[in-house]
């Protein structure tokens, strides 16, 4: 197992040097360790991890080395804390930062650690200076950084048509790792049905002081954030509530002069959501994409094909 160590560390320096050749492996590390989760050895993916921070921190992404972070404790890898204590020896900074998303790596890191594990990355993520925080209270003030942050902006994606800039996307995805660890039932009680569906009824209708007003982005934000958050009630085998957020998404869609880059986030929170009722939800999106006046991304039109395949697999009713 050394010996494969060093391979692996020889490979990174001649690949690092290359910075397509760099991005190109990154991609294909990732996409390994995506689809061969369950199958790889526990020793084979502690080394790719390695390689994988070790090039992020050659080329100072650390954008990369977080979502790396993010995958690994949203999707319940075996050992998880082992290989976040990899990614913190082969870059001792990576989750130095006073980010939404390295706060809420810290809370679920700590949430999950045991043991002799917990005692190092305690020492060497400094918990015992700056202790990552209460959960509850992190979700509180992380939804509310979102909807106030004046410097989030859309940005054009060739593939989305307008997506959310990176720093939007931290708060969904911090968020969504906070809440994953939580469950679907509290989710939906505490921060959807009494936070997040409150503040789109407030921003829809309208009925907010000028000076309190969201910005689009931040309501869009909210929109995929309430996609992704979905994704825990369905694996957890909680349709029906699913899709009672999916109906309450379609509603607000049909909401008149709502901006095309929050009508695209409409979109794709109910492509999200679409296994709960896949029916409702192509129903919902062809109904919307009847009255456009202007072509739809390329992403939309994937997914009305993938929701499209869903509802031709549903085995109908006796």
């Amino acid at each position: 197992m050394r010996g494969l160590k060093n391979k692996f560390e020889s490979l990174e320096k001649s690949i690092g040097s290359t910075e397509s050749l760099a991005e190109t492996f990154l991609k294909v590390v990732l996409d390994k360790i995506k689809a061969e989760k369950e199958s790889m050895g526990h020793e084979i993916l502690q080394s790719l991890c390695r390689v994988y921070v070790g090039l992020c921190r050659k080329r100072e992404d650390s954008h990369k080395a977080h979502a790396l972070a993010y995958r690994f404790l949203k999707k319940d890898f075996s050992e998880t804390p082992k290989l976040i204590m990899v990614m913190v020896t082969a870059w001792p900074s990576v989750f130095s930062q006073n980010s939404p998303l390295c706060r809420a790596i810290h809370i679920v890191c700590k949430m999950k650690a045991y043991g002799k594990v917990y005692y190092l990355l305690s020492k060497y993520l400094h918990w015992d200076t700056e202790p990552p925080g209460n959960i509850y209270r992190a979700i509180t003030s992380t939804l509310k950084a979102l909807l106030e942050d004046t410097s989030l902006i859309f940005q054009k994606s060739s593939w989305y048509g307008d997506d959310l800039c990176p720093a939007a996307w931290e708060y969904v995805f911090s968020l969504d790792l906070l809440c994953a660890q939580l469950g679907w039932i509290w989710t939906v009680t505490h921060v959807i049905r009494k936070g997040v569906l409150l503040i789109l009824k407030t921003r829809l209708l309208q009925i907010q002081p000028e000076e309190t007003q969201f910005k689009n982005v931040s309501v869009a934000a909210i929109f995929r954030l309430l996609g992704r958050l979905g994704q825990q009630g369905l694996k957890e085998n909680l349709a029906a509530s699913v899709e009672d957020l999916g109906k309450s998404i379609n509603e607000f869609g049909r909401q008149k002069d709502l901006p095309w880059e929050v009508q695209l986030a409409v979109v794709y929170a109910t492509h999200d959501l679409a296994p709960s009722n896949p029916k409702v939800a192509l129903k919902a999106l062809e109904s919307w994409k009847q009255n456009l006046t202007k072509p739809v991304p390329p992403a939309v039109t994937k997914c009305l094909k993938q929701i499209s395949f869903l509802c031709s697999h549903i085995k109908p009713k006796n």
